[in-house]
């Protein structure tokens, strides 16, 4: 954000290669893939939950509820540049179809919970036990017996009160041996679309947004999940020299960017769409249909997209190849994910033929563009992009691996400033016709086309 300004339109500071080895490297991956649905480890804590969550619309969460969510959330978000002194941020792990994003990985695995209150270090597998569960989960997807849990007490006016416990495991294949007892259990009850194998909601009674809505079969008498992971807790202690510094690291000013907030780096390239995504008015929901009984509900199918299987091949590898990346700019809600320290992006495409490094700038600019945001919003010179081809017929022709060089970021930086204002601005007046108009092939399923103005009569619709 401080370099001098540069002439140059962006694409001139742009040069592309094909990475043919990590094409070859990720085509093998896809190879050895078991077709087994992934399980996340957060679905784990709770099969009622994702059950409902896969087979059933999605329902209202209470309000109290949703608002420490979104706290939450945003300051996850805000404390990737904060604590990536502490490891490696939202490492990304995949281990027999179990999915799991640890929030900081490094010789050990971190957890961050935000909280009301903090409780007794030795009282947590009583009073926190989904803490102690996933915690435990993630030591047993990379294999290391100690965890640590950060637990941050988080208000209006940011975090007051920090706590780092460490957990020590006796032995982690127990754990994951648990993990897959339970992801098998999942993936049998949405096969057969019945809930009532799965153990007790942990949540019953407690603000459970499927029971609030009447939506769910739970009684709350169900068999609770077995205790597996609490019998391999070994030790609990404080760490109270990690909880000082981290108190450190939160307590530091930020200095303000004076740029408008985005959503995400897709509505910098197509900034009127963004106008009326974020402008259309909100429709309130019909009061939910009584529930028929689970057996009624049919189960949801199951064939990974392509998309699906470039993002499992990317996340096969060693744990933290795949992970956030802290922002050095102004950043949207939209994290940065980069590949063994490098901007990823995966693209899926129906072109009949791959890209040649020469023309990927003028055939897919925004491949290039989108890329370009992420690499200054991270500082970082270069980035990867995946595509997978939808048509070719063999794994070896579906994938290919652009890496992109940016011989200056300033060009990327402005546009970030110049969008993000004009957007804010369009949206404050109420004033969308001033804004770039969206591409010919977006228009076609367009829920807008009839206010937006993108789009003539004559528009192409296909990509």
């Amino acid at each position: 954000m401080d370099e001098s300004a540069s002439p140059n339109p962006w694409q001139a500071v742009v040069s592309v290669r094909e990475d043919a080895a990590l094409g070859g490297e990720l085509t093998t991956r896809m190879g050895r893939q078991s077709g087994k649905r992934s399980v996340g480890v957060t679905d784990l804590i709770n099969l009622r939950r994702a059950f409902y969550r896969a087979v059933r619309p999605a329902v209202p969460i209470p309000p109290e509820r949703q608002a420490r969510l979104d706290q939450g959330r945003a300051l996850h978000r805000t404390l990737g540049a904060r604590l990536s002194g502490e490891g490696t941020l939202e490492a990304r792990v995949r281990r027999d179809g179990l999915v799991g994003r640890i929030d900081i990985l490094s010789e050990l695995p971190v957890e961050v919970k935000t909280a009301t209150s903090l409780v007794d270090p030795t009282n947590l597998p009583t009073y926190r036990p989904d803490h102690v569960e996933q915690l435990g989960m993630y030591c047993a997807l990379v294999d290391r017996p100690s965890g640590r849990l950060l637990t941050l007490v988080a208000g209006p006016k940011g975090v007051s009160e920090v706590q780092a416990v460490d957990l020590v495991f006796r032995s982690t294949p127990p754990i994951l041996s648990e993990m897959r007892r339970r992801a098998d259990l999942l993936r049998a009850a949405l096969t057969e679309a019945r809930v009532d194998r799965l153990p007790r909601c942990p949540w019953f009674g407690r603000g459970c947004e499927f029971e609030e809505a009447s939506v769910c079969a739970c009684t709350g008498r169900e068999e609770p999940s077995p205790r597996a992971i609490f019998e391999e807790v070994e030790t609990i202690s404080s760490r109270d020299d990690v909880r000082d510094r981290v108190r450190v690291a939160l307590s530091e000013p930020r200095s303000s960017e004076g740029t408008e907030p985005v959503g995400r780096f897709r509505e910098l390239l197509y900034p009127r769409r963004a106008y009326f995504d974020r402008t259309a008015p909100v429709a309130v929901p019909a009061p939910p249909p009584p529930s028929p009984p689970p057996r009624e509900v049919l189960p949801p199918s199951w064939t990974p997209d392509l998309y699906s299987r470039l993002t499992e091949a990317l996340e096969s590898g060693p744990a933290g190849e795949v992970a956030r990346l802290p922002a050095r700019g102004p950043e949207p809600e939209e994290e940065v994910v980069g590949f063994r320290g490098r901007p990823l992006l995966i693209k899926t495409s129906r072109a009949w033929s791959r890209f040649r490094a020469d023309e990927l700038v003028a055939r897919a600019p925004q491949y290039a563009l989108e890329l370009g945001l992420r690499c200054a919003t991270t500082g970082t010179e270069s980035g990867v992009v995946v595509v997978g081809f939808e048509r070719a017929e063999v794994d070896r022709d579906r994938v290919q691996v652009l890496e992109l060089r940016f011989a200056s970021l300033t060009p990327f930086s402005r546009f970030y400033r110049e969008r993000s204002r004009d957007l804010a601005v369009a949206i404050r007046d109420r004033a969308p016709a001033g804004l770039l108009a969206c591409p010919d092939w977006m228009t076609s399923d367009c829920p807008y086309r009839s206010e937006c103005g993108c789009g003539g009569p004559d528009s192409r619709v296909t990509r």
